[in-house]
């Protein structure tokens, strides 16, 4: 009968060396192994949206309403005209549902891929890349809409615009750290996936999704200590023709580069008990 322990990092000094090279192999083959997550995250796709004649793009259909809706009543609320406030809602919301998404399925990226890992040996990074590359397809599918708000709403061609498919990069791999940290906690609390759920709820009431920073006058902080403010940024301001988001650049970098530290370092303690806690 295996013994599970609680989460403690203090072991993990023991055997370090060689559990952590298990833990950076599992990463980087992981990675490399697109042909097999990215076959089956667009096995996903098509399983979600069997015989559905539009598939994804009834998201994108359904985004486009609510972001036509929410631009005309809040536009009136916060008395901004229906020009600015609509491009602005719409890339936050947009980005946004990325992120949520990847935080929200992060928590059952283990769970629900239970039957292959106990019966196929496989690195762990490769089901969570399987949940990213699903994501942003899916978010593939609603960057029409962003097309369309930089089209009609969108300062021109700027050099800014070239960091996009970079910004796209960080977020993924913040989100393959992310779905790793949460992946284990979750799967050996499974309360965690409540409070997350929770959290991010109330994570979306105070990032500038809706409202505009600078409205917040000299309550402005509770923005820009906000990291996933800064996550939006990267791909807002580029298409809203705003200044280059120096800082939120500095801001994901370092949250990035922690990301990966914590993610080897929960892949090095825990990455063997996976199994035993599905």
């Amino acid at each position: 009968m295996i013994r599970e322990q609680a989460f403690d990092l203090g072991p993990a000094i023991q055997g370090a060396p060689r559990a952590l090279t298990l833990a950076w192999q599992d990463l980087i083959q992981g990675l490399k192994a697109f042909p097999i997550w990215g076959m089956l995250g667009w096995q996903d796709i098509r399983q979600r949206y069997r015989r559905s004649v539009l598939g994804p793009f009834w998201l994108t259909i359904s985004t486009a309403i609510m972001v036509g809706a929410l631009s005309i009543v809040y536009s009136g609320l916060f008395n901004q005209s229906l020009s600015e406030y609509l491009p602005f809602i719409g890339t936050g919301l947009i980005i946004w549902t990325l992120i949520s998404t990847i935080f929200n399925e992060s928590c059952h990226v283990f769970t629900s891929a239970e039957g292959m890992i106990k019966q196929i040996r496989l690195p762990l990074t490769l089901h969570v890349c399987r949940m990213v590359w699903r994501n942003v397809i899916i978010f593939g599918h609603n960057a029409v809409i962003l097309l369309l708000i930089y089209m009609f709403f969108g300062k021109g061609w700027h050099v800014d615009l070239l960091s996009l498919p970079l910004a796209l990069l960080v977020l993924a791999i913040n989100g393959v750290t992310v779905g790793l940290i949460l992946g284990v906690f979750c799967t050996r609390f499974r309360d965690i996936v409540q409070i997350v759920a929770n959290m991010i709820q109330l994570l979306f009431f105070v990032t500038p999704i809706m409202w505009n920073p600078e409205a917040l006058a000299d309550r402005g902080w509770i923005a820009h200590f906000n990291p996933a403010y800064h996550f939006i940024e990267l791909m807002r301001a580029p298409i809203l023709g705003a200044a280059f988001p120096v800082v939120s650049w500095q801001v994901a970098t370092s949250i990035t580069a922690l990301g990966i530290v914590l993610a080897l370092l929960m892949l090095t303690r825990f990455r063997h008990r996976v199994a035993y806690w599905l």
